[in-house]
């Protein structure tokens, strides 16, 4: 293409950009000086319509843009890893907006060969209700989304168009929400229930996908292969099982019954045999199989097995100011920009070795260091041979399950050493304080958790028979029945 021709090229593109602008902020003019008061209500359904319809339609401007910038190699270019990076950095969208766009150009835009010819759109029915206005962008996601389920060999093409050509038309006569349904039966009909697919399938259908959500939450959906899901719900399984904690008050004067015994209006659990608590799981089995995962990631972070990332190890990277980590307030932020409160810091990085950053007002680094949170491998092994797990009452998780706890919290100053350690579960390390639980050194350094007055008014120290029974000397009565404090 000559010089001239490419001047003549972006001239030609300017004018449709400037008179598609000019048109778009004539329309706004008269919708504003009063161009819809006549119209009755009809006449106004017919204009949100008439609207609705060239709104449809900008997304195939998106279409060509994008499929052109990939062929051309836009992201090596302007060394991004990918087409989603540039439209994220270039448009100040999110990569969620950013990726969805590049979708939606590789299955309704255009497409070429490996010599460059031109190919129809991956999505022919789709892309031609979207050029005539008559679907829109919400309908579009919602049709690709269910149809890439079988988008893969071991499905027939037919049967896949088909099913795309009846979740289009449809589309002309539902919303997303009953549309989200009817792909989700058209998708069931081309993959029935029931069949066994094979090896080959199974592999080439996998995946696992998770996007984060404006509120900082994480949702996903995904495919796995037999293998896999087995070998997955091996670990889950144990891990959400339901947590039924039970401990042993000792001798009481006076049988806790469940009523309100510290005047802040909470209410005790059943007691059994005058002696015995029994707490129940109050975790639904969605919840149970939530905090199963973290605490999988969690003994992973742990491991000091993953790769490097960046030059340092695989790790949660969250920036806060010293100050509202010491004081529990202000909020942070994780290495993506997600925010985090501060009270929330401590839990989650609990676990991490923490580094420390020290800015001025401009922003430039003042200086760097480093302070040792995690308890080094000979002290989790004293851990280990004192507490042999969950160190809480009525908890039966093994070590390898637990996590290292600071009696005194590492930001209030407490030491990382044996007589300021203890080891918990993840339950019960993300929960105890929350439900007024609180943990001390007896003058035999073990440690002893203080129960709220609601469970005992006197609030007397228990240590876990495991530990007890640890120390006991078959020469001496049984600590378990008659603790020495």
């Amino acid at each position: 293409m000559t010089n001239s021709t490419d001047a003549a090229a972006a001239t030609a593109l300017q004018d449709a950009l400037d008179g598609f602008s000019t048109a778009l902020d004539h329309l706004v003019k008269v919708v504003g000086d009063g161009a819809l008061d006549d119209l009755d209500a009809n006449g106004m359904v017919g204009f949100f319509q008439a609207v609705e319809q060239v709104r449809n339609r900008i997304p195939l401007i998106d279409h060509v843009a994008i499929s052109h910038a990939v062929q051309r190699e836009l992201p090596t270019s302007l060394c991004q890893r990918s087409m989603g990076r540039v439209l994220a950095s270039s448009l100040q969208i999110s990569m969620a907006e950013a990726g969805r766009r590049v979708r939606m150009a590789e299955h309704l835009g255009p497409r070429f060969s490996m010599i460059g010819e031109s190919l129809g759109p991956w999505r022919p029915h789709l892309a031609e209700a979207q050029r005539r206005g008559g679907i829109t962008p919400e309908q579009v996601g919602v049709i690709d989304t269910e149809l890439r389920k079988v988008d893969c060999r071991g499905f027939d093409p037919a049967a896949v168009e088909a099913g795309e050509r009846i979740l289009t038309d449809a589309a002309m006569a539902v919303a997303p929400e009953e549309l989200r349904g009817l792909a989700a039966k058209v998708v069931d009909a081309i993959d029935p229930d029931g069949t066994l697919p094979d090896d080959e399938h199974q592999k080439v259908s996998r995946f696992f996908h998770v996007r984060q959500a404006k509120d900082g939450s994480f949702r996903g959906e995904f495919r796995l292969t037999p293998g896999v899901g087995q070998k997955l719900k091996a670990v889950l399984g144990p891990l959400s099982a339901p947590r039924i904690t039970a401990f042993d008050l000792g001798d009481q004067p006076e049988p806790i019954t469940g009523t309100d015994t510290d005047g802040a209006g909470h209410t005790g659990p059943d007691v059994r045999a005058g002696r015995q608590v029994v707490e129940p799981d109050p975790r639904t089995h969605g919840q149970r199989m939530h905090d199963a995962v973290e605490a999988v990631c969690d003994r992973l972070l742990r491991s000091d097995t993953l790769p490097d990332s960046g030059g340092t190890p695989a790790s949660l990277v969250i920036i806060i100011d010293a100050d509202d980590l010491a004081n529990r307030t202000g909020v942070g932020q994780f290495c993506d920009g997600a925010p985090v409160r501060a009270d929330r810091v401590i839990g989650l990085a609990d676990q991490a070795e923490v580094a420390w950053c020290v800015k001025n007002s401009t922003g430039a680094v003042l200086s760097l260091g480093r302070s040792r949170r995690l308890a080094s491998p000979a002290q989790t092994l004293a851990l280990i041979a004192r507490d042999g797990g969950c160190s809480f009452p009525g908890c039966a998780c093994p070590p390898e399950w637990s996590e290292r706890h600071h009696i005194v919290s590492w930001v209030d100053g407490g030491p990382t050493d044996l007589d300021n350690l203890t080891l918990l579960c993840r339950y019960h390390h993300h929960h105890f304080e929350q439900h007024g639980w609180r943990c001390r050194l007896t003058v035999d350094r073990l440690p002893a958790w203080i129960p709220p007055k609601w469970i005992d008014r006197h609030q007397r120290p228990i240590v876990h028979p495991r530990i007890l029974i640890k120390r006991w000397d078959p020469h001496d009565p049984l600590p378990v029945a008659d603790p020495p404090w």
